[in-house]
């Protein structure tokens, strides 16, 4: 007798900055109750799809704003993609054929944007990302209440509330747009708007009593949400809007393991669940969703205190998992299965690299070496190679790779780069050490101090770094022992960079080989709420870290440990101590 298999498909979608990305996730048979998934045991990505789009044109500075039409449209055509290409069908009892079952989807969303509504859930004006900085004024203000008596005294400081977060931009359209505030109904974020969506919000005949929700880790970065007591700060919002529409238009927020609502069947139609024939069918669950760090933590499995990630791209970030609540030292956020997720951020990471790539190995002019050579730029790969012949510490010379301008963590909005501790002594060993590595075959950089500035520079960043790890330790007292470090981003395929980070870090550092971690994440996420809704009673202990780590998480073999080599150890040592004398001399209560 043949027995037909029904396979489970999960749907993930990372609704982001530069674009929508989703993947099509067959879960372990490991977790999935009822269904027979024979050919695997580990987990599989099935499917991907993406589509991009842009910020919206504009000439004001600090103003950076999308289309959320941009981002339905893009949902709407990867679902299609997949649907499409998996074949995939909506639950059945039917199982007369093989085929794959979408059972769920899950949605991440770039954090602290304001997506404004009216009554009927259409957005009142363009969405404010996370990197507009129009609010700078209105972030001073609601940092600056931290300690009036009119805010709970016993609740989590504001002090991080910088002008990304969600409130300032609230503040910011009642002080400039208070026409449109006074249209507006609902405040929600990114991923709450397309979870509208696709519960039916915007079809032909809208169902019934649908209202927004949004999770904890989502609501943790827009600047209203008191992590400590896991609310909303009523005295707060209130003093950003005494009107009272604030805090009657932000989304109910629900547990981690929560179903927000179901596709609806107008969307079951349009990316071809259900042919037109087909009026019923059963309910496909979406689950709660999140912030994109959120649902990166669990894409890449970061769901136990101890456990962190480091994202080595434009800006560096690092985030974990803690116990206990953080101090407003670094983003306090809470992640996406019931914990923390502290979070601190530096502006200048590959971006630096990018920039002594570019300012002293290449120039404006790439010079041939002999006539008969190609004139060839300088990579990262051949910078990194020369950097190698420079030993830890760069004989004294520090970079400060403030070059956005401005930090971050800490927040020194007036700072700026700078290379200190050049001696006559060094500049020489300098030359001498690019003299003995190049040949007359070799590309010559345009400045000879070029390998030892790309070797300081990278230092640089990795002493911010650690100083930001140290940060987050301090935040959450002992909720927060890393052990070791996830490392993902473009950075992170450097492997002079990865023992260097290793040795100053002391930590062991591990490579996820998935991009679209939140994209995953999600999908993961959705995958839990469906099981959870599938336990008969709450005494299973069934948890979302619980799914996660069952899942099939690709880590590369690759493990990078710590020297033990002590004369590279004070080296770094005395390296990291100089970079912040010289950072707390030039930066700390500078004005200009």
């Amino acid at each position: 007798m043949h027995l037909n298999i029904m396979l489970t498909v999960y749907i993930g979608i990372d609704v982001g900055t530069q674009g929508v990305k989703a993947i099509a996730y067959q879960p372990s048979s490991r977790t999935t109750e009822g269904v027979s998934n024979n050919s695997n045991t580990s987990g599989l990505i099935l499917a991907r799809a993406s589509k991009g789009y842009d910020v919206l044109p504009t000439n004001v500075d600090g103003r950076v704003e999308q289309d959320p039409a941009d981002w339905v449209d893009a949902v709407r055509y990867v679902l299609k993609e997949i649907v499409h290409e998996l074949s995939l069908a909506p639950p059945s009892d039917d199982i007369s054929s093989e085929k794959y079952i979408l059972s769920g989807i899950g949605i991440s969303g770039q954090q602290h944007g304001m997506v404004l509504l009216d009554s009927n859930f259409k957005p009142l004006r363009p969405a404010k990302l996370w990197c507009d900085v129009e609010a700078s004024e209105e972030s001073q203000w609601i940092r600056s209440i931290t300690d009036d008596s009119k805010v709970d005294p016993e609740a989590q400081q504001w002090s991080h509330v910088l002008p990304g977060f969600t409130s300032p931009k609230v503040l910011w359209t009642i002080r400039n747009e208070p026409d449109i505030w006074n249209r507006v109904r609902w405040c929600v974020l990114p991923h709450d708007f397309i979870n509208l969506v696709l519960r039916g919000a915007h079809d032909d005949c809208p169902p019934p009593n649908i209202t927004p929700t949004t999770d904890r880790g989502d609501a943790s970065g827009s600047g209203i949400f008191d992590t400590k007591k896991g609310q909303y700060n009523e005295q707060l919002i209130n003093r950003i809007d005494p009107s009272g529409r604030y805090e009657k238009s932000i989304p109910q927020i629900l547990n981690p393991l929560d179903i927000c609502g179901y596709l609806s069947f107008q969307w079951m139609h349009e990316i071809g669940l259900l042919t037109e024939e087909e009026t019923d069918g059963r309910l496909i669950p979406i689950s709660v969703g999140s912030g994109d760090n959120m649902c990166s933590a669990l894409g890449v499995g970061c769901v136990q205190p101890g456990m962190a990630v480091m994202s080595l791209g434009t800006s560096g970030t690092i985030f974990g998992v803690s116990h206990s609540p953080p101090s407003s030292e670094v983003a306090p956020f809470a992640d996406a299965t019931g914990k923390y997720l502290p979070l601190v951020c530096i502006m200048s990471c590959t971006a630096v690299l990018n920039s002594v790539l570019e300012s002293f190995f290449n120039g404006n002019e790439i010079v041939k070496v002999c006539e008969d050579s190609e004139a060839k730029k300088w990579t990262h790969h051949d910078a990194t190679e020369l950097a190698k012949c420079y030993p830890p510490g760069c004989h004294g010379i520090n970079f400060l790779p403030y070059l956005t301008p401005g930090e971050r963590t800490p927040d020194w909005p007036h700072a700026t780069g700078a290379i200190l501790g050049l001696t006559a002594s060094n500049l020489a060993l300098a030359k001498a050490s690019a003299t003995a590595s190049t040949d007359s075959t070799a590309k010559i950089p345009i400045d000879p101090m070029a390998g030892i500035l790309y070797r300081a520079a990278m230092e640089g960043i990795t002493y911010q770094l650690a100083e930001g790890l140290a940060t987050m330790q301090r935040a959450c007292k002992d909720g927060f022992k890393p052990s070791s470090l996830l490392v993902v981003g473009g950075g992170s395929h450097n492997k002079l960079w990865r023992q260097m980070l290793a040795d100053v870090l002391q930590l062991e550092l591990r490579f996820p080989r998935e991009k679209e971690s939140a994209a995953l994440g999600a999908a993961f996420q959705a995958g839990a709420a469906v099981e959870a809704s599938k336990q008969k009673d709450g005494s299973s202990g069934f948890s979302m870290d619980m799914y996660v780590l069952k899942q099939n998480i690709d880590i590369q073999e690759d493990v990078v440990r710590p020297t033990t080599d002590a004369r590279v150890l004070k080296l770094y040592r005395d390296g990291r101590e100089r970079h912040c004398r010289y950072s707390q001399i030039l930066f700390v209560n500078s004005s200009k």
